[in-house]
């Protein structure tokens, strides 16, 4: 008997062996697992794999190094650490986190020709999320792409919160070396993902929420050129005002005082640097949600908590300029980049929720608005840099009366949820879009599409009740598509083909195709705000909000002050 459940055991062993996939790659050979899809098909998963060497010791805050080569197989068969959260802590959090996963529908020599590449960049805030496939960061798993069999995907891990966002204002700590690890995993791909059956020269960057104005900040880089040929941007720009920190010395300085109360007045840079290269990283991250609930706390006035509201203007560990240096990766203002045309001038997919602000619904959204009914020069965006008080409350009640100008706004929830939607991203997206579409081609969405597979629950009366991040729902596999409505499924369909067709043509609708209803998807210019609404049909529209007019009028011709960095 033991010497047949012996037998059983090494059968089954060597069965999954079997399913293994070793390839080489530049720094040595690399170890996958065969996967399969809920449609039954198979894949190759590689999952975090090195792309730099541990950020810690004398690499803590600084441009990510690239991983040495290795003389063992590197072991993918299963997902690794998580970069630090903000706001969330679980026991796979590391600052050992500077992986990617490489996934491919077909074993490398059996392809004919080269894949094209969809490079993912998580979204969270730049202070929480991860490239995983699984749990509270993740869900990023791949399935339906391998489904179509036409891409291969790279997910990626790149440091947040203070570990990869702060910034001393010199070049002690210059800031944004969160965007460095991913330029570095960028450079990567283009090294090794040939290796994997993918195509160098056919790198497209995938990103939503801060994913999407990751993308926008590899757009306006210059040292990110050639390292992707086209960008989608779902519901985050770098010109959003939630993507961009002014007072992020400060904030760094603030956030080491948690730890040591030296700094609280010490502004040495150097000092700094030197102190928190030798602290346990756990302090540091402890330290960033002690900050956080601090600056968002109830102040004597009852307003501090609202007027550092992130989303509305900045979160507290972001992307900044930074002083020049020679692997600096943004020394100038996003908007004045996106004016100037000195970026990356590629194709992009760019878009929107219907009802971003949904996700700001909640029970305190009442208590909020009721704040903002005191003082309506909270809503006034910063990035407009208005000083005069009563020029912002000039603005501030401008914008009050656009959106609810009969009641206040905390009797007016959905004309809050309007604001929120339209100040936080969706006015943001557009203004990128005209921008960027005088030097490439820009193609726009609105997705209005209400169903299950979104896994939407918040919802209120007078929106689309598609909320922030749903169409996620229908491009990262949940779980089975067939088990949804058949409507559903038809939105599904549509995604796929769309975000395939892009990252194969750079064109979402190369051709009339019947599953996208033989659209043909008219470009976006500055004169003519055309997209296609991806509802439970497709449709072809103009001017995806109402309100943008007024916004680019307050902004940019009656009230703003330039330069601007945000919109």
């Amino acid at each position: 008997m033991k010497y047949r459940e012996l037998a059983l055991v090494l059968g089954l062993a060597a069965f999954c062996l079997a399913d293994d996939l070793t390839l080489s790659i530049s720094e040595g050979q690399v170890k996958g697992t065969k996967k399969w899809t809920y449609a039954g098909n198979s894949y190759y998963a590689f999952y975090s794999i090195r792309y730099a060497k541990p950020p810690t010791g004398s690499l803590r805050f600084q441009a990510p190094v690239a991983v040495d080569p290795w003389s063992d197989v590197y072991d993918a068969t299963t997902e690794g650490n998580i970069c630090y959260q903000v706001n969330v802590d679980s026991a796979d959090e590391s600052e050992d986190c500077l992986s990617l996963s490489v996934y491919t529908p077909k074993n490398p020599s059996e392809l004919s020709s080269k894949l094209p590449v969809l490079f993912n960049i998580h979204g969270g805030g730049f202070n929480w999320g991860s490239g995983q496939t699984k749990g509270s960061t993740g869900g990023l798993d791949p399935g339906y792409f391998m489904d179509t069999q036409k891409v291969i995907v790279v997910s990626i891990n790149y440091r947040l919160g203070p570990f990869g966002f702060f910034s001393t204002g010199d070049t002690v700590i210059p800031g944004n070396a969160g965007l460095k690890d991913q330029r570095l995993a960028l450079k990567w791909v283009q090294k090794n993902i040939a290796n994997f059956g993918g195509d160098p020269s056919k790198v497209t960057i995938f990103g939503e929420s801060a994913g999407g104005a990751s993308v926008g900040y590899q757009i306006l880089s210059k040292s990110s050129q050639g390292l992707f040929r086209g960008g989608i941007l779902s519901s985050g720009t770098a010109l959003c005002p939630w993507a961009y920190q002014r007072n992020q010395t400060e904030i760094t300085f603030k956030t080491a005082s948690f730890i040591n109360s030296e700094f609280n007045y010490n502004r040495d840079s150097a000092t700094l640097f030197n102190y928190l290269q030798n602290v346990d990283a756990k302090l540091i991250d402890t330290a960033s949600k002690s900050y956080s609930d601090w600056a968002q706390s109830y102040s004597d006035t009852g307003l501090n908590g609202v007027i550092n509201g992130q989303l509305q203007q900045g979160f507290f560990y972001a992307p900044v300029v930074e002083v020049e240096t020679a692997d600096a990766f943004l020394t100038e203002k996003p908007y004045q980049i996106l004016e100037s045309g000195n970026f990356n001038q590629v194709p992009i997919l760019i878009g929107t929720c219907a009802d971003e602000g949904l996700m700001s619904y909640n029970q305190y959204t009442q208590w909020t608005l009721s704040i903002y009914d005191q003082d309506n020069t909270i809503l006034v965006p910063q990035g407009m840099h208005i000083q005069d008080q009563a020029t912002k409350m000039v603005v501030g009640n401008a914008i009050k009366s656009q959106y609810s100008p009969y009641s206040d706004l905390q009797y007016n929830i959905l004309a809050g949820i309007q604001y929120f939607s339209e100040q936080d991203f969706q006015k943001s997206l557009i203004r990128h879009a005209e921008m960027q579409s005088k030097y490439a081609d820009v193609y726009f969405y609105k997705f209005s599409y209400s169903g299950q597979m979104g896994g939407n629950t918040n919802t209120y009366p007078g929106t689309s009740n598609v909320t922030h991040t749903e169409e996620m729902g229908y491009i990262w596999q949940r779980g089975s598509a067939s088990s949804y409505p058949q409507a559903d499924q038809n939105v599904h369909q549509r995604f796929m083909q769309i975000w395939t067709n892009f990252v194969i043509y750079q064109n979402p609708t190369p051709t009339q195709e019947a599953v996208l209803q033989n659209i043909v998807w008219q470009k976006l210019t500055e004169n003519n705000l055309q997209y296609v609404d991806i509802g439970a049909d497709l449709a072809l529209s103009q001017n995806p909000i109402e309100r943008y007019a007024f916004w680019k009028h307050l902004i940019l011709t009656k009230y703003g002050v330039p330069p601007y960095e945000t919109f």
